[in-house]
């Protein structure tokens, strides 16, 4: 399998590059003691009156500091308790999408905004025979999606029309971390019911990244979607003039990717653009685990819909600039190397 995990602090990588590593905890306190040192030396040059005033300004500090710690305590429990509360919606959504449960008329009555949209003499489109939940919810919610929709290949969208539903566990402190589950119908491309990917964070007030560790992927035999298979002549060494045909694998583009986060060299050789990249790589993943948590995950249905698409330009290279747009959804496959399988 592949060891899927990196550690992703910036502060980490940049110390990696020179001297071995510290730890986030070893890289905070020889900040906070450097500010102290800062702090005396200021101190020793300030007038007696105005050190006195800055003494109780520090005394309103601390009462601040005790003030604020009770509020991130508390809002760490209101967020655990609205997961909660928002865990039988979530299911709900779940059996609606999957033809496992029908609304009822009182239902979908309720829903705010829910409008009947009908040009005048024009039919509305017929159910399918038999159609249940609906169809391509998470795929399409997906490809509507400005960051998602640039890592999706051809090949993907067949192996994610199996994907059932996205959930999101937060850590028991949800400063702490969270975890991305990708449920799955059986198919043709790996056994594997789910996929995960679990994001672990440092920090209080400014929460940073720790590490990410991704899962193993049990892809079926020839439908790996992370690799093309390259047919290459290669010389024989027995023999000089005759060749032989060889089969091999090259990593690709593919979604799928995202269950392999980028792994942090531990080569001190390693030079700075290539440590600039790799941190810009580890930034890109763990925004992208944010669009999930944050975005995608609790607006599914608005992404389905395409209402919760951007009509504001977006930053350069995360949208492509030949997406075609159908009733109004972005449905076009942004330009991504193709992963061929042969």
């Amino acid at each position: 399998g592949i060891n899927a995990e990196y550690m992703g602090s910036p502060l980490l990588l940049t110390s990696m590059h020179r001297k071995p590593p510290q730890t986030e905890n070893e890289a905070m306190a020889e900040e906070k003691e450097k500010g102290l040192e800062r702090a005396r030396a200021n101190k020793n040059v300030m007038p007696s009156d105005i050190l006195r005033r800055v003494h109780f300004l520090e005394a309103l500090h601390t009462d601040y500091t005790a003030m604020h710690d009770q509020y991130l305590a508390e809002m760490r429990e209101l967020e655990k308790r609205y997961e909660d509360l928002y865990a039988p919606l979530y299911s709900k959504r779940r059996d609606i999408v999957q033809g496992q449960l029908e609304p009822t008329e009182d239902e979908i009555a309720a829903g705010s905004k829910i409008t009947e949209v009908k040009e005048e003499g024009e039919e509305p489109p017929r159910d399918e025979e038999g159609q249940k939940g609906i169809p391509l919810f998470w795929l399409t919610a997906l490809k509507n999606n400005e960051m998602t929709e640039d890592i999706i290949t051809d090949k993907d969208e067949e192996c994610l029309k199996s994907l059932l539903d996205i959930t999101c566990k937060n850590f028991e402190d949800p400063n702490k971390g969270f975890t991305l589950t990708f449920h799955f119908e059986e198919n043709p491309y790996f056994t594997n019911a789910e996929l995960t990917k679990t994001y672990h964070l440092v920090g209080e007030e400014e929460i940073m990244l720790e590490k990410a560790v991704g899962c193993d992927i049990d892809w079926r035999e020839n439908k790996n979607l992370t690799v093309v298979l390259k047919k290459k002549k290669q010389r024989s060494k027995a023999q000089a003039k005759t060749t032989r045909t060889v089969t091999k694998t090259e990593p690709c583009n593919s979604f799928f990717n995202f269950f392999t986060p980028p792994k942090v060299p531990m080569d001190a050789e390693d030079s700075d653009d290539e440590l600039d990249e790799l941190e810009e790589l580890v930034e890109t993943d763990y925004e992208l685990g944010r669009a999930f948590k944050d975005r995608i995950i609790p607006k599914a249905v608005d992404w389905y819909t395409g209402e919760a698409i951007t009509t504001m330009p977006m930053p350069m290279g995360l949208r492509g600039d030949d997406d075609d747009e159908v009733g109004g959804m972005k449905m076009s496959q942004a330009g991504q190397p193709e992963c061929k399988q042969q």
